[in-house]
């Protein structure tokens, strides 16, 4: 787990909010264009504890994916059109279903994503309040044309 790196708003012992990271990205998308996005995505939060990084399975072979994950060390985890599609958003793209099979890419994955990294789940095992998105899916173009839309879940009240 690693840190975002934005200033610290918190004292002494306390920790800064845990968070999954969804993408839904072009083939062949630059490293710079997820950095700028991702980076878009985080600065309303504040400091975050990021636990993952999530996208779809066909997107497994993603050269800037996992350079990305490798260079903020977060772990990246792929999650198929099947597991996706089942995960309820807000704003389903039914061009996406069409194409793909599942109508979210990068809301769904940041929700599985937190969920199966425990942020769901007390201290103590409990079951707690699930992940819910505290950024929204967002479209970013890069300088390299290619689009990435990215979305953040965790526990806790949206900034």
């Amino acid at each position: 787990m690693a840190q975002f790196p934005f200033p610290s708003q918190y004292s002494t012992g306390e920790r800064p909010p845990t968070v999954a990271i969804g993408i839904g990205c072009m083939r062949g998308i630059a490293l710079a264009t997820l950095e700028a996005a991702v980076d878009a995505a985080l600065r309303g939060l504040g400091p975050v504890t990021v636990i993952a990084l999530a996208s779809i399975e066909r997107r497994r072979d993603e050269p800037a994916l996992w350079q990305l994950a490798r260079s903020h060390g977060w772990p990246l985890w792929f999650f198929s059109a099947d597991e996706l599609a089942v995960i309820p958003v807000a704003r389903p793209s039914p061009s996406l279903l069409r194409s793909i099979g599942t109508a979210s890419v990068a809301e769904a994955a940041a929700l599985l994503a937190a969920n199966r990294n425990g942020l769901a789940a007390d201290p103590n095992g409990a079951p707690g309040e699930p992940p819910q998105l505290l950024v929204e899916k967002q479209a970013h173009q890069g300088v390299d044309g290619k689009w990435v839309t990215v979305a953040v879940a965790g526990i806790g009240p949206r900034p």
